[in-house]
């Protein structure tokens, strides 16, 4: 059993990138996300375009949604029984395939709005399927004290292709039109597919317990039954999904701040400017201490420029805080994976990531729901500023319930049992969760 180095060893930045199956990982990875950072953004330009109305963004949310609470109990399962890469390579031409339905309907001059949302179904059930597979299989490529530092470089990755998808999309809408960005994305799917080929690391999920209802439960019981992870996952999905000015972009860039699709795409890749510098800074000075107050802080500062974004009627000053607005988001999102990755048994990995994919997209695509509703009944600044005000009660109830979450201090001295004196279930298996909900 290998022996993990001391926390006082010197850091390095670049421990999971000495691995040669991560680096493929973090390729593949990056195919996949640019290709959908560029098009659902092309998407909501697309669908805003043709009806002029905030409703019609949020319609895009549920569609993606409805799919993606569907198939995450079922995605879990397969994550943990079959071969993780051979299921990552099928989804990634699903998701091929939706962005050619996109394609197509824009070739054929199709203006009835149902029809790209069936398609954004299927790129919900596709990715909801992909993503828990690529959760569970990258843990298998690097050491443990290694993961903390790709936790760190697959966000920045993730925040890289939102810095760049949506001002790509962006120039490719204003040069060529939506078909084509369609087909760009549909193209790095296809290469994200290819590329899982070249990865030796095989991950088979080693659940062999008979398949049932509580088996089918397994990763929501972990999390119900963990305090600290109930209480990270919940509190990005509601300070997400009330502060979810990011859907009502369109509408800014057009009728606000009156910049155009060239504007939009830059307003659409701020706030992973920010998050992809915080990122790095993470991956170069991981936190050591405070980690918890480190995420509630985030969480008000998250809603504080909300609620600034929101009134600003200057194109500069709203840049700033998405920028800002990102960076915030970042540092939660940072300490809330690896807080999953370093106390889950892989036998859970894929239950419990689909379970918080699930949450993840209930704040993204509810919270754009939630915006277009909110904006089409009371207008779009108050709904922003709604939005903003409502993640900062968010972020002042759960620092009040979840105490435990708020003390964590170094992640990487969290013990399998407890954390600073407090019971922390980091194995909860079907019966147990059963017994204890008796």
């Amino acid at each position: 059993m290998s022996v993990e180095p001391p926390l006082t060893e010197r850091h390095d930045p670049a421990a999971a990138f000495r691995h040669r199956d991560y680096r493929l990982f973090y390729a593949t990875r990056l195919c996949n996300m640019f290709g959908t950072n560029i098009m659902m953004p092309t998407l909501g330009w697309q669908i805003y375009k043709l009806t002029h109305d905030p409703l019609s963004l949020g319609l895009i949310g549920l569609s993606v949604f409805v799919p993606v609470m569907l198939a995450t109990l079922p995605s879990g399962q397969v994550a943990d029984r079959f071969e993780r890469r051979n299921v990552y390579r099928v989804f990634q031409l699903v998701l091929t395939t939706a962005a050619l339905i996109f394609c197509g309907l824009t070739l054929s001059g199709v203006t009835n709005p149902l029809f790209f949302y069936l398609a954004a179904g299927l790129f919900g059930a596709s990715k909801t399927f992909s993503a828990p597979c690529a959760a569970a299989w990258m843990p298998h490529m690097i050491p443990r004290q290694a993961l903390p530092n790709a936790v760190a470089w697959n966000s920045s990755g993730f925040q890289l292709t939102n810095v760049i998808g949506p001002a790509l999309a962006g120039l490719t809408l204003h040069l060529w039109g939506e078909a084509a960005t369609y087909g760009l994305a549909a193209g790095l799917y296809v290469s994200g597919s290819l590329g899982a080929t070249l990865i030796r690391t095989r991950s088979r999920g080693g659940d062999r317990r008979p398949v049932g209802l509580a088996h089918l439960l397994g990763g929501l019981n972990y999390i119900l039954h963990n305090r600290l992870i109930l209480g990270a996952v919940t509190l990005d999905l509601f300070a997400v999904l009330l502060g979810g000015a990011i859907a009502l972009l369109p509408i800014y860039a057009s009728d606000i701040l009156h910049v155009g699709s060239s504007g939009f795409g830059f307003l659409r890749s701020a706030p992973a400017l920010g998050a992809v510098a915080t990122a790095l800074c993470l991956a170069l000075r991981p936190l050591r201490k405070h980690a918890g107050l480190w995420m509630f802080a985030a969480i008000s500062v998250y809603g504080v420029v909300t609620i600034v974004f929101g009134l600003s009627k200057i194109y500069y000053l709203s840049l700033v805080c998405l920028v800002v607005l990102g960076s915030a988001d970042m540092v939660g999102n940072f300490i809330r994976q690896s807080l999953m990755q370093l106390t889950l048994h892989d036998d859970m990995r894929g239950r419990v990531s689909s379970v918080n994919m699930m949450f993840n997209s209930a704040s993204n695509e509810l919270g754009d729901m939630e915006s277009g509703f909110v904006a089409s009944l009371v207008g779009v600044v108050p709904a922003v500023v709604i939005g903003g005000v409502g993640t900062l009660v968010v972020a002042g109830l759960w620092a009040w319930k979840f105490p435990n979450l708020r003390k964590i201090d170094n992640l990487l001295n969290l013990k399998d049992e407890t954390v600073k004196g407090t019971a922390l279930v980091v194995a909860v298996t079907e019966d147990e969760a059963f017994k204890k909900s008796a």
